[in-house]
């Protein structure tokens, strides 16, 4: 399951939270469905030990963890078609392939230009990266020399009536600022006491500076907050990101820090606690004399991936050019990196055998089974083994613009992403609510699996359904559940639950056929959902709500709406699928991030001149914010 949907509650490290936290928002709401005859210990049609085998392969070593853009990556990819071949499905991917290319961005690195140079009161100090300084992954790439100010915490908090920026012009200029944020270690902190806000995370840091004019942000370490520990540079990378912002962003040790402030008779402790004392402005120029000049040099890691689609055409002329379309993510997380939930444990395997291995082989186990009944098939089914869905839903976003059937005659599209650990017979299904009659469809075919199922309505989640969800198309989701091994090297096969994810083969097939029985494609529904499960549509709790859905597939600048939930304050307002937020309010809207930023700027009722693209025409409506509930 996707790490980006959730990549926006972060720690200060930038290791992921649960990247299901959407997930377990559904799960809040998920409804038990009707009590079935108990067929737990029940011989699953589909067999056991064919379930397992795949997940044993794509899980292995061999496969290193299935990163996005890797070498292994292209070996599963191979896997797949060969199975597709064996199965005999045709092929339905570009060129009469089985594969559907396009090029993500998958990392960076550092390039060879990287320099940092202080200048000032007969000073020429060259610093060396890796030792001095750092850039951070998502910084420009650029090259600048620039005054520097410091800043503080560089935090703007109206609802703290604390802003670092108060008496000081940032315009043009490279800004100072101290990790974290003012007395944390203070029990009855405005911030939220030893708790963290999001006010402390880096990337908001950098966006704040950026949004009052300044051309780069510089982040110290506060060592005061933290006696004892090293001043370590963050490991290059470790941050989860924007692709890449229009700041410079960098990273210096402490002791370089306090080698600028020298002149102008400061030191880092000493402004740290007089800001943690009461909380006062401390934000100053530094003498305009002396410059930075440094060069950014990022490289931005493009990699070409595939989709792997086959297709079991319809054999009933009347129906034949509608389709079914099953899916499954095949990649995984690599060597963990920063959406690793083991971050001590990142540079190992992270196996994914139940993301998704399991669900992987659900999909080869379904064409295998399917195409040995082809000819009783009426409607057409498509199979795809989606990739890049860690990296944000873009393999099934691109198929979704490519589909193989068109959108518009796909009957339903079931995904499969962990369903590998079925325990106590209980299974959640999701997507009920996205056409009428689902939940009833569903409940028949679960009538010879037993499954102990629970329901929720919502078409939309941290999985490759999302992606069809807001092209209109009905989908249900099979998930056997979370588990404490959930994107950590310790997702491995022998934690299978090899019988459960063949009954769960089973029930999705009893599903298929279920659908190739209809005379009538059905209709989709757009759920009503409560506002907090609004994905991109701000932060947490009860702040304010917008309504917008991103689309996760890669845009240059600003963000795309996927959809817009009914009734939301976007809606009201005008917007709809397909326009480009490009400024909301004051504040210009490059990405998600600077979007989720701006937002969380605001409250519920206030009024906001929002602008997006739609197409080439450029339109401005105001937005009245409503509570998120």
């Amino acid at each position: 399951m996707s790490c980006l949907v959730c990549r926006l509650r972060q720690t200060l490290t930038g290791t992921s939270q649960l990247k299901a936290c959407i997930l377990l928002t559904a799960a809040a709401i998920l409804v038990p469905g009707p009590k079935t005859s108990p067929k737990e210990n029940a011989q699953p049609e589909y067999s056991s030990q064919e379930f397992l085998n795949p997940v044993k392969v794509l899980a292995s070593d061999k496969m290193k963890g299935r990163g996005d853009g890797s070498r292994q990556l292209n070996e599963a990819a191979r896997y797949i078609e060969g199975r597709f071949k064996k199965f005999g499905l045709e092929p339905a991917g570009d060129s009469r392939t089985y594969f559907q290319h396009f090029p993500i961005t998958v990392g960076a690195k550092l390039g060879s230009k990287n320099h940092l140079t202080y200048e000032g009161a007969g000073a020429h100090v060259a610093l060396k990266p890796g030792r001095d300084f750092i850039p951070f992954s998502f910084s420009e790439d650029v090259q600048l020399r620039s005054p520097m100010v410091f800043a503080g915490y560089g935090i703007t908090a109206p609802e703290f009536n604390y802003d670092d920026y108060n008496g000081i012009d940032a315009k043009g200029k490279i800004v100072l600022v101290l990790r974290h944020e003012p007395q944390e270690n203070d029990a009855k902190s405005v911030f939220a006491g030893k708790q963290l806000t999001t006010h402390a995370e880096i990337v908001n840091k950098a966006i704040n500076a950026k949004n009052h004019g300044a051309v780069g942000m510089i982040l110290v370490n506060d060592l005061g907050n933290h006696p004892g520990e090293p001043d370590d540079l963050f490991r290059f990378g470790a941050l989860v990101g924007p692709e890449e912002m229009k700041i410079a962003a960098l990273q210096v040790k402490a002791a370089v820090a306090d080698e600028w402030l020298k002149p102008s008779g400061q030191t880092l402790e000493g402004l740290r606690a007089a800001i943690d004392k009461d909380l006062s402005i401390h934000s100053f120029a530094l003498d305009p004399s002396a410059q930075l000049a440094l060069h950014v040099d990022v490289k931005r890691i493009r990699k070409r991936v595939e989709n792997v689609v086959g297709i079991l055409p319809g054999q009933d002329a009347k129906y034949a050019q509608q389709c079914i379309v099953l899916g499954a993510h095949y990649d995984h997380l690599g060597f963990g990196d920063q959406h690793s939930l083991a971050p001590s444990q990142i540079g190992k395997i992270h196996h994914g055998a139940d993301d998704n291995a399991s669900g992987t082989s659900g999909l080869l186990e379904l064409a295998d089974g399917l195409a040995r009944e082809r000819a009783q098939l009426k409607h057409a089914v498509v199979f795809v083994a989606f990739t890049a869905e860690e990296s944000g839903l873009l393999g099934s976003n691109f198929y979704a613009a490519h589909p193989a059937c068109p959108m518009d005659q796909t009957l339903a599209m079931l995904n499969m992403d962990m369903i590998g650990r079925v325990k106590n017979n209980k299974l959640y299904v999701g997507g009920t609510g996205t056409s009428p009659d689902f939940k009833k469809l569903v409940e028949t075919a679960n009538r010879q699996v037993g499954f102990e199922l629970s329901y929720s309505a919502s078409g939309y989640g941290a999985s490759d359904h999302t992606s069809f969800a807001v092209k209109s198309v009905p989908v249900l989701f099979f998930f056997s559940g979370l588990h404490s091994d959930y994107h950590k090297p310790s997702d491995t096969w022998e934690k299978i639950n090899a019988d459960g994810g063949a009954k769960v083969v089973d029930l999705v097939a009893n599903v298929v056929g279920e659908l190739d029985q209809l005379e009538e494609k059905p209709q989709y529904v757009r759920v009503a959902e409560p506002s907090h499960t609004a994905i991109g549509g701000g932060g947490g709790g009860y702040g304010p709500y917008f309504g917008s859905i991103p689309d996760f597939g890669e845009i240059e600048h600003g963000v795309k709406f996927a959809d817009v939930r009914d009734g939301s304050p976007a809606a009201k307002a005008g917007f709809k699928s397909g326009d480009v937020l490009i400024q909301f309010g004051d504040k210009k809207i490059d990405n998600l991030y600077d979007f989720t930023y701006a937002l969380r700027a605001h409250k519920p009722g206030d009024k906001v001149q929002v602008t997006v693209l739609r197409g080439s025409e450029k339109l401005t409506r105001e937005v009245t914010l409503e509570v998120r509930k």
